[in-house]
């Protein structure tokens, strides 16, 4: 009764939310209410309907149905049964209104009150608001044909108050559908936004990343168990912390706390988008690598809502990289020792005399073969640099000079190949780099043009100003590279098919080396090629007075 009184009130509780008694009982109430109020105004009016049978027994039935209401278990009879109580409603209220008509105007209007319950329910809308309907009108024609008085005009006379009553059932029972709709609509977006949440909530437990949510606020929305785990390897001592700053938070081959402004929490939060950063988590044993990646995050509005955080455990990876950067470098150390040997005692064999012509032929594929295979050394040794070995000094250069020398170094074996190399420069061209990269990458591509152009064909090598970039290009008249592996064609260990076929001996490391080293002097090396045309290999970097200029600048 609490919760129905306080439905009437307008408080907390809803319609929806009562029991199936409760609404009954509320449903009726009104009624009874209006009918508690007829009483007080023919106490005014008209005293004497008081003694008038009608009037009582109107008044007893409507007590009685509102005592069903209240009595019958509602919950356990079938659905839709309860619409029983608006149809007998209108019993009382014809005998009233047949009865008091005369003394009590307008109480054939009380039928608003069954009309509206049997529409508003939803229930079989097509039968009850006719129902309704047709009851409002035998409310005040049966009178007529009881006292004998009805007749086509006396009837007529009497439509509108019905079909007024009509009218309120039919927009009462449409707008009850279109709510009812709207509700189911609400319930199974409800349902399907819970599941989405319980999967959700599933794979952010399930997953082996740590994720981390922040409110627009900065304050933890949620941190998954994996998160929690990688955050207890960061705390010192052990000891629980709130405090950003006093995580152990390394750079991966530092023992330098990272500086807060640096840390990517605070980056994230200041509206920074961070991609994969790595970083210690911890010291000793315990430590974890780590790969973090943040972004923020946008409300319906448009409006910052917050900011997440992944981060993934790249502990076992990073070790495994080490391991293997190590094995080989010790094997092309191993390698190269009895390689430079055998070249060199290859070189004093070839000064001696006494050796036959067909010797020294042997001798040449002998020295061929090494060659070969001290280069395929050279950048199995490369690719295995990595972190603090693979930092190079930068040395003011030119890039014109270094394409000459390449020219030059690449031009015996040009001429033992039947093919033309012809080395064009535009005046020096002043760089800052690592002249051991720098003559690897122009080896490399002057190399790659040699052994896939056939004899009789010409390499171009040429250097030039464009702008802000000093530019490398190396042309060839071979092969050439089809468009499905020159998307790949920077791409470690990748040789294409027709390089495969013709047997042309290679690590499929060169070229992705070479893309390194671009990168890491803040050039470009690229690419464009045509089966049976050729390929030209395009080198960009920036032009000593440009850099300067942009650090200036910077």
């Amino acid at each position: 009764m609490e919760k129905v009184l306080d439905v009437m009130m307008l408080g907390r509780v809803r319609f929806h939310e009562l029991t199936m008694r409760g609404r009954v009982v509320l449903s009726q109430l009104p009624f009874n209410v209006t009918l508690l109020l007829v009483c007080l105004i023919a106490a005014i009016a008209d005293p004497s309907v008081f003694t008038d049978v009608g009037f009582v027994m109107s008044q007893g039935l409507a007590l009685v149905l509102l005592g069903v209401c209240f009595a019958l278990p509602w919950d356990r009879l079938a659905y839709g049964l309860f619409l029983i109580i608006p149809v007998l409603d209108f019993a009382p209220i014809g005998i009233l209104h047949y009865s008091n008509e005369d003394s009590l105007r307008g109480l054939g209007l009380l039928a608003v009150f069954p009309i509206m319950w049997l529409a508003g329910s939803g229930y079989r809308p097509r039968i009850m608001v006719p129902v309704g309907g047709v009851a409002a009108l035998l409310i005040v024609w049966v009178p007529l044909f009881v006292d004998g008085t009805a007749t086509p005009h006396t009837l007529a006379a009497e439509l509108l108050v019905p079909f007024m009553l009509f009218t309120i059932g039919l927009g009462t029972s449409v707008m009850t559908l279109s709510a009812m709709a709207q509700q189911d609509r609400v319930e199974e977006l409800l349902r399907r936004s819970e599941t989405r949440e319980r999967l959700l909530d599933t794979v952010l437990e399930t997953v082996d990343v740590g994720v981390l949510v922040l409110d627009a606020e900065g304050q933890n929305a949620f941190m998954n168990p994996k998160q929690r785990q990688l955050y207890v390897a960061a705390i010192p001592d052990g000891v629980p912390t709130d405090k950003e700053e006093e995580l152990l938070i390394f750079r991966e081959d530092s023992d330098v706390p990272v500086p807060p402004g640096e840390r990517v929490l605070g980056r994230a939060l200041a509206g920074e988008t961070v991609e994969h950063e790595v970083f210690r988590l911890g010291r000793g044993a315990e430590a974890r690598m780590v790969s973090i990646s943040a972004r923020g995050f946008d409300d319906a509005a448009g409006e910052r809502a917050g900011t997440v955080l992944a981060s993934a455990d790249v502990t076992d990876v990073v070790a495994a990289v080490h391991a293997r950067d190590k094995f080989l470098a010790a094997m092309s150390h191993e390698f190269r020792t009895p390689l430079t040997n055998i070249l060199g005692f290859a070189e004093l064999l070839q000064d001696d005399s006494t050796l036959s012509t067909a010797a020294k032929s042997d001798l040449q594929i002998m020295m061929r073969n090494a060659h070969h295979l001290s280069h395929m050394v050279e950048d199995i040794l490369a690719a295995s640099l990595t972190g603090a070995e693979a930092a190079a000094i930068r040395l003011p250069l030119d890039l014109a000079e270094l394409v000459r020398q390449a020219g030059d170094s690449s031009g015996r074996e040009a001429a033992g190949r039947a093919i033309t190399l012809s080395v064009s420069t535009d005046g020096p061209l002043p760089i800052l780099g690592d002249r051991t990269g720098l003559v690897r990458v122009l080896d490399n591509l002057v190399s790659n043009a040699l052994k896939y152009s056939p004899s009789g064909t010409t390499i171009t090598l040429t250097s030039a100003e464009d702008g802000p970039w000093a530019v490398c290009t190396v042309r060839d008249e071979g092969l050439g590279i089809p468009p499905e592996d020159l998307k790949r064609v920077f791409t470690r260990f990748q040789r294409s098919d027709a390089a495969v076929r013709s047997g042309i001996p290679g690590t499929g490391l060169g070229l992705a080396l070479a893309k390194e080293v671009a990168e890491q002097h803040d050039g470009e090396l690229d690419c464009t090629s045509e089966v049976g045309v050729g390929s030209v290999f395009t080198l960009r970097l920036p032009l000593r007075t440009a850099r300067s200029r942009r650090t200036a600048e910077v």
